[in-house]
């Protein structure tokens, strides 16, 4: 839909907005089209709307001719613009530039849009109402990017369930979530909306969930597109490159987010398992499980050190007060760089 707005933007600036709306719109009704649906179509791609487009045919094919090409309307042209605000064109593209060249892939056209805004503004020294629409439409930022040279290509860096979306992998995740539905009064759970509280369990033995995962903290790489400018996108996969990656412990209960021990709940661990505080190749913050480790282009976490680290999380899950008289549900991600110890939380006595 963006794209077609794209080219709707190009035309309209080349022959005016009515008669490309009247030109769709007409298609659109001969096709058998409904109203509503063409009216939302026509709003989605920036056209006048269907009320205003179904009176100018009218005037088009049985009123005065002379009337319907006397109309001026037809919208701001492209050149118009920066024809006026050459300063603003060279920043908004020095912007996008910037932007295309970072790491995150959340920029898109309404941050130009916005930019655009905010230069304007500030050079007219005018004072914006915030019931104002933006000077510059995103669909016109849109050409812009892409008369700048940009491209909206495929983000391959994001994750790997986005756009995957097989039989299989579908029956496993509605496996996953049905073995935590059923018995979702028993787990600890945050309620919806701006100021969200914690839901306490209503069952007699209550579950604590506990997660573990590994990240880079590298945002905005869920996008299926991002604007690229030539070869300036500087991703980089896990494992590519220099990172400091961290392998976290998040909890589902109030003394979250992170597994992590008082001080003295701490030394209580110390005096049982002393080795908990010798130095090692992994990089423990001292009272949580959390790990970090500098990987070069062929480093990762694995085995020994996902192991080591659950086993340092089990040890340190028997000193944590409020966990008493708990169930444990640890869960862990599907990767070929865990394998399998003979642990089993349960056996802690919580």
């Amino acid at each position: 839909m963006d794209d077609i707005g794209d080219l709707f933007e190009f035309i309209k600036d080349k022959i005016g907005l009515k008669i490309v709306t009247i030109f769709l719109y007409m298609t659109l009704r001969h096709f058998g089209i409904s109203w509503v649906k063409c009216d939302d179509f026509l709003k989605r791609i920036g056209a006048l709307t269907t009320k205003t487009a179904n009176k100018w045919a009218n005037i088009f094919l049985s009123g005065s001719f002379d009337e319907f090409i006397s109309e001026g309307r037809g919208g701001t042209h492209i050149p118009s613009f920066y024809d006026v605000f050459p300063d603003i064109e060279l920043s908004a593209e020095n912007y996008f530039v910037q932007q295309c060249s970072a790491k995150a892939a959340d920029f898109d056209a309404f941050d130009l849009a916005k930019c655009i805004d905010e230069q304007f503004y500030m050079i007219t020294d005018i004072k914006k109402d915030p019931n104002d629409s933006l000077i510059r439409s995103v669909q016109s930022c849109r050409l812009d990017l892409r008369r700048w040279g940009a491209r909206f290509e495929s983000n391959s860096q994001r994750p790997y369930f986005e756009g995957h979306e097989q039989e299989d992998i579908v029956q496993h995740r509605t496996e996953f979530l049905q073995h935590f539905l059923p018995k979702k009064d028993s787990y600890y759970l945050i309620t919806e909306g701006a100021q969200p509280k914690w839901q306490i369990p209503t069952v007699e033995t209550s579950t604590i969930l506990i997660f573990h995962d590994k990240s880079t903290f590298r945002s905005g790489e869920v996008s299926a597109k991002r604007w690229l400018y030539n070869d300036q996108a500087s991703f980089y996969s896990k494992g590519r490159g220099r990172s400091n990656m961290l392998s976290d412990v998040s909890v589902m209960h109030q003394s979250g987010p992170f597994f992590q021990l008082s001080p003295a709940e701490y030394n209580k661990a110390l005096k049982k398992y002393p080795k908990l505080d010798e130095e090692q190749d992994v990089d423990y913050i001292e009272c949580p499980a959390s790990a970090s480790v500098h990987v070069s282009s062929d480093g990762y976490f694995d085995n020994s050190t996902i192991l080591a680290q659950f086993e340092r999380l089990f040890k340190l899950l028997e000193f944590k007060e409020c966990f008493n008289n708990h169930r444990i549900e640890i869960v862990v991600d599907n990767a070929r760089t865990h394998s399998t110890r003979a642990y089993n939380v349960l056996d802690f006595g919580k």
